[in-house]
């Protein structure tokens, strides 16, 4: 033969004939094997008339091996070999070489993976991070590393994993690096390689960028393109960390969303042991997410209050371990359990915010829930302040470190300051109750009602503004948090100068009417409260009964 074949990684299917003389293990990198390399030898492969795989590269195709169901007629076809059958047969093409050597010698893979400095620095600050654990399930950190060490980055699974840990650790730097460059390599690279886990894996990775870079319609359809390959990879079959880590990135993009997810299939049993308890997060944010796109369900609230006890009880399970780390006094274990508490304390107030209103029952456990968000939000702050991450000059950035559950928790906090509001004052009328509607009121009503959510409230302030010099909050947040202090001033305000009201206790115990939104612009009651105090895009958030939370993705 004229050329050496090789399979869809670049690697050629034999041994070279140096390794093959001293009997050793080859690589079989192409055009020189690592053994080679090392040696300074010359490296050859011999010519051989053989079209498949060898054992090393038959591993490889039966890990990656195509998903076809039981009712498939493509199933028994490509268990008997037919090649029309094998999608993977047209990347596996003598070209496969070419396309390596040419990613091999790129300017990114010489500036990023040739010198291992910035690579290996992007793994470490990853690693550093709050939300390792979740990085560290999706990639294996301590895997990749080694092969960086071992200078095996030079193939189609080391580089998507390598580049897709570059761009998510972007964040984690205190001057953020440009991986735009990076990003388009990776793009180009998942077009040109066959399916695999690893290529999973980088989307999950490249949708949490976009996430995080307020690109949430390109993250959006990163998972859509993950799920699938995972579904062509039998992912779904198996107990897969990928499979799962994909799952919860779905679920927690669905419940911000408000969509419904782009994974159908889901193991629960499979899912819901994985990933030090990610995936039983996910599997409840799930649960949540239809639940709450099927509110005309008549058997929504009940659904609704049965999910709440069962959040709640991994609430406490994972209390207890936190309980565990604080006696050997880890830290970051503290931290990874105020995350997982977090998603799951702003997924029960999601979940009951649409009842509320109609239900008195639903109100006090809602009421309860919100105290255990900010509950949680205080024992964070104060890990925080008392940690050695908010000790020097500069403010800790909270936003990039703890990103998992922040749109989560700002989400939850948000619906918070909502239900508070409307409980503290008054906030229907005539009009608004035949119109079935509540909105953001003007006038001070109910400053005696107790609402113990209020008073953890008002400690979370007081932590709040310890750490205020110490921790970095976006705009956004800033904005909730001022805005509650606002609420609870005035409040205070209000109950010194003892407003008279002439609501009687019958109304102050009775429920408001059904939340749908802000009224129009002509009605008389769409003033925001507090006077100004509150942010404009606050009140803009709660337009015809539906959550903004990201601007327009600008065109590309």
């Amino acid at each position: 033969m004229s050329q050496v074949n090789v399979d869809f990684q670049g690697l050629s299917i034999i041994s070279c004939k140096t390794c093959r003389q001293r009997k050793i293990k080859c690589g079989r990198q192409f055009p020189k094997c690592q053994n080679c390399i090392k040696r300074s030898c010359e490296c050859t492969y011999p010519r051989t008339f053989r079209k498949t795989s060898t054992k090393l590269t038959r591993k490889r195709r039966d890990v990656n091996a195509r998903f076809y169901g039981f009712s498939s007629v493509n199933r028994s076809l490509f268990e008997v070999g037919m090649p029309f059958s094998n999608v993977d047969f047209e990347l596996e093409g003598e070209n496969a070489a070419n396309q390596m050597k040419r990613f091999s010698s790129s300017p990114v893979f010489k500036k990023y993976i040739g010198d291992t400095k910035l690579i290996l620095a992007a793994i470490q600050s990853v690693r550093s991070s709050i939300s390792c654990s979740f990085f560290d399930e999706t990639v294996d950190l301590n895997l990749l590393e080694q092969k960086i060490f071992s200078k095996q980055g030079a193939d189609y699974q080391t580089l998507l994993l390598s580049y897709a840990v570059i761009i998510v650790s972007e964040r984690f730097y205190e001057t953020p690096p440009d991986v735009r460059e990076v990003v388009s390599e990776l793009d180009i690279l998942l077009n040109e390689c066959s399916d695999c886990s690893e290529k999973v894996s980088s989307l999950i990775l490249l949708s949490e960028y976009y996430h995080y870079n307020f690109k949430i319609e390109t993250a959006w359809k990163c998972i859509f393109l993950a799920a699938s390959i995972g579904y062509a990879l039998g992912l779904h079959t198996t107990s897969s960390k990928v499979w799962t880590m994909l799952v919860l990135q779905d679920s927690l993009l669905c419940s911000v969303l408000g969509r419904p997810t782009s994974i159908s299939c889901v193991n629960s049993k499979l899912v819901s042991d994985q990933c030090d308890g990610w995936g039983e997060i996910a599997i409840l944010l799930r649960e949540g997410n239809d639940m709450l796109l099927n509110l005309k369900s008549e058997t929504c609230v009940e659904k609704a209050i049965s999910l709440d006890l069962k959040i709640d009880d991994v609430i406490e399970r994972t209390k207890k371990n936190m309980s565990s780390s604080e006696k050997s006094d880890s830290s970051v274990n503290l931290l990874v359990g105020y995350l997982k508490v977090c998603i799951l304390s702003a997924s029960r107030i999601k979940l009951l915010f649409p009842f509320f209103t109609k239900h008195r029952s639903i109100k006090a456990q809602l009421d309860e829930n919100c105290s255990s968000l900010a509950g949680c939000l205080c024992g964070l702050f104060q890990l925080l302040n008392a940690s050695n991450l908010t000790s020097g000059d500069k403010k800790f950035p909270l936003r990039p470190h703890f990103f998992p559950a922040y749109c989560s928790v700002f989400q939850g906090f948000l619906l918070q300051f909502l239900y508070t509001s409307n409980e503290l004052f008054k906030n229907f009328d005539e009009t608004a109750i035949g119109a079935n509607s509540i909105f953001l009121p003007k006038d001070l009503g109910r400053t005696g009602l107790f609402l113990p959510s209020l008073d953890v409230t008002s400690v979370l302030m007081e932590d709040y503004d310890l750490i205020t010099g110490k921790v970095k909050f976006c705009s956004f947040m800033t904005d909730l948090f001022a805005s509650f202090r606002s609420l609870l001033n005035q409040r205070k305000s209000a109950a010194k100068k003892r407003i008279p009201t002439d609501i009687s206790a019958e109304d102050q115990l009775a429920t408001p009417a059904v939340c749908s939104g802000i009224p129009s612009e002509k009605s008389d009651n769409s003033s925001p409260i507090l006077m100004g105090d509150i942010a404009d895009w606050i009140t803009s958030c709660f337009s015809d009964g539906i959550t903004h939370f990201y601007p327009s993705e600008p065109p590309l």
